[in-house]
């Protein structure tokens, strides 16, 4: 490497700066991998983590996953926290200095824009499903942290929250190609063919849930139509084995008459093929589970429940990630349109966090484990100091339980303004 280099980083050039200086550029997060470098040699740009001479730099400040991970965040019932986690996940891995993509896949019902303070996003899914906009890419929005960028839902769209087949397929290869370390899908409530489709394109899936009961047996069932799911989608070109399976109508992808193990045992009988093809489907299906809002200690082994529950009946074996502590102060930076893990970084629910993204989604064991918290503590403090707090103004209407269309309304973004932007008028009247 030359003494010094010039650089260029969002299409603007400076420099010349020394190795030294750019080390130092690199641990404050204001030069990266995807920057780039000015090529004597070759006389042209090149991206900074492809010049050999500072390889090293990124090395030691940005750690880099064996590649892309794309995480689906649903479960069976709303009101679980799935959008103030997957903001704060996405915080938090983008604050070690990964490259991040949230995603809110609810397309109807969207909200993940706000708890990241954007409450008006310049393009959302409607561009993209309209045709405005070509590419995921180009409805792709950066947000107020560095290195972590949002891809809006539809606000208030009633109409996107069932896309067609075509749709569908077309943002799930589209999802594949986008360019980052981690992408997070935020999805929508329940358990329609839109969430439970995307649940299952994706690499890994994560179940939110809280301890209460009709949040445990909704997860439970939000799992059963997945794997039902699953299982039509790969017998489906064999209707004797549907038959077999009870899965020859689509109506029937909500009932399971028998524990999976016994269907396994019954196709053997028929078709040892198909029975170990199933084995190979079961053995794969690998959900997460993250346990939200708990208040004491006997409410650890609901998620414990779970795992037993899915394991006996559906044969699936569900990686209980963790827990996260019920914290007043979520309700504090959802108010503020703050991801709760900048809001307040020394709370229970921070630490919970923290804890969770470092030995569960980054695998970081003893020391290596320690060096990886430190830097997610450096990386979130500075993060937090530089968002800018904002409040909910004064004329939005704040959805909640209390709302005479809560029965009859399919969003419940309990906390959040409302969804439903055409009902500020009977609100104010």
């Amino acid at each position: 490497m030359n003494n010094s280099v010039f650089v260029q980083v969002a299409h603007k050039q400076y420099g010349p700066f020394t190795k030294s200086e750019l080390k130092n550029l690199v641990s404050k997060g204001q030069f990266k991998k995807k920057d780039l470098v000015w090529d004597d040699d070759e006389g042209e740009w090149i991206e900074a983590a492809k010049y050999d001479q500072l390889k090293s730099l990124f090395a030691a400040h940005t750690p880099e996953p064996a590649e892309k991970t794309i995480f689906a965040i649903g479960g069976g019932k709303g009101g679980v926290g799935k959008t103030v986690i997957t903001s704060s996940l996405g915080v938090g891995l983008s604050a070690m200095g990964y490259e991040v993509v949230l995603i809110d896949a609810d397309f109807g019902g969207a909200n993940l824009h706000i708890s990241m303070g954007m409450l008006e996003p310049e393009y959302t899914f409607l561009d993209y499903y309209t045709m405005q906009r070509e590419t995921l890419s180009d409805i792709m929005l950066d947000t107020p942290i560095e290195n972590l960028k949002l891809i809006s839902g539809a606000c208030g769209t009633v109409g996107l929250a069932n896309p067609k087949y075509s749709q569908k397929l077309r943002f799930i290869n589209e999802l594949k190609m986008i360019n980052a370390d981690f992408v997070l899908l935020d999805l929508g409530a329940g358990s329609s063919y839109s969430v439970i489709d995307f649940f299952l394109a994706v690499d890994q899936g994560i179940i939110v849930a809280s301890p209460e009961p009709t949040s445990i047996q909704e997860s439970f069932d939000f799992l059963k139509v997945c794997l039902l799911r699953k299982l039509y989608r790969t017998f489906k070109k064999r209707p004797d084995i549907l038959t077999a399976l009870s899965l020859d109508g689509i109506d029937n992808l909500s009932q399971l008459t028998l524990p999976v193990d016994d269907l396994v045992s019954k196709l053997n009988t028929i078709d040892k093929d198909a029975g170990a093809i199933l084995e190979t489907v079961l053995e794969e299906f690998k959900p997460k589970l993250i346990l939200n809002m708990v208040v004491e200690p006997e409410d650890i082994k609901e998620g414990l429940a779970l795992k037993a529950a899915a394991a006996e009946l559906l044969s699936i074996d569900i990686e209980y990630l963790g827990y996260i502590e019920y914290d007043r102060e979520i309700g504090k930076s959802v108010r503020e349109l703050r991801p709760f893990i900048l809001h307040n970084p020394k709370s229970k629910a921070s630490k919970s966090l923290s804890k969770l993204i470092t030995i569960k989604l980054l695998n970081k064991q003893g020391f290596s484990s320690l060096r990886t918290k430190i830097r997610l503590k450096k990386g979130i403090r500075d993060a937090s100091q530089t968002y800018s707090p904002k409040t909910v103004r004064d004329n939005d209407t704040i959805c909640s339980v209390k709302c005479f269309y809560w029965d009859d309304c399919e969003f419940r973004n309990g906390g959040f303004p409302c969804t439903v932007r055409q009902l500020d008028p009977l609100f104010k009247t």
